[in-house]
């Protein structure tokens, strides 16, 4: 199960409104006095919000990826699957 943030907020590039969802095992990994990297993939064209989210999941600060590459091998493709199938 993902916890969700404790706002949403909007893709400084194309202006959707995201909400983030940080998986629970991350949370139970993670240092609480490190802000966390978090990835959200959107878009047409594809991008990514680089959001950093604190122990509280507020999110502290967010950057657009517009560069992305997708590794073309079985095991990524599955783990792709995997996360599109069950998000959450």
């Amino acid at each position: 199960m993902k916890h969700t943030s404790k706002k949403s907020i909007i893709c400084p590039l194309c202006k959707d409104r995201i909400t983030i969802g940080v998986e629970n095992f991350i949370l139970a990994s993670k240092n609480s006095d490190i802000h966390l990297p978090h990835i959200h993939l959107h878009g047409n064209p594809l991008h990514a919000l680089l959001c950093y989210i604190n122990s509280e999941l507020e999110i502290i600060n967010v950057g657009v990826i517009k560069s992305i590459e997708i590794s073309r091998d079985s095991e990524t493709f599955t783990q792709i699957m995997k996360k599109w199938t069950n998000p959450y």
